[in-house]
């Protein structure tokens, strides 16, 4: 997927100097959207984290299955197993700078839940699970993650 050229910082996969991470969107029957509120920066996201080594079949080469491979593990680390969701389908990466300035691409799957409950397993790093409409998402875009935002303004929402 990208021939650039590729670091590893603390197992986690850099390229060209961004840090790559990877989340979820998790739709319901109704396609409101599930995302997470993170203590730390006071903003919803979705599930999601840092690619890391362990998450690549060849960590020089990273492709989309690896990607995958980091969105279905925090998504399951951060709300638990007790839900089943449809097979993901990638939607892009997008570049920007996480809130500590870092410079990121985030790349997302969709997919939509089909049995279970989702729930807060890290309470640590998230205090609450709510289920966004496309109309609330835009109404509180001041309160969601910056590459939430970006994902928004490209209409790849919903």
């Amino acid at each position: 997927m990208h021939d650039n050229i590729l670091k590893m910082e603390n197992q986690s996969i850099t390229i060209d100097g961004r840090i790559q991470l990877s989340g979820m969107l998790i739709y319901d029957n109704k396609n409101n959207l599930l995302l997470l509120h993170r203590i730390k920066h006071d903003h919803y996201e979705t599930p999601g984290g840092k690619v890391e080594k362990l998450d690549c079949e060849d960590s020089v080469k990273i492709i989309e299955k690896d990607f995958l491979n980091t969105a279905i593990r925090e998504t399951f680390e951060e709300l638990g197993q007790e839900f089943i969701f449809e097979e993901p389908k990638y939607l892009k990466g997008i570049n920007f700078e996480i809130p500590n300035g870092q410079k990121a691409t985030a790349h997302k799957f969709k997919t939509k839940i089909l049995f279970g409950t989702p729930k807060i397993n890290e309470p640590e790093l998230f205090d609450e699970i709510k289920w966004f409409s496309k109309e609330e998402l835009k109404k509180e875009e001041s309160k969601i993650s910056p590459d939430l935002k970006l994902f928004l303004k490209e209409e790849l929402l919903n």
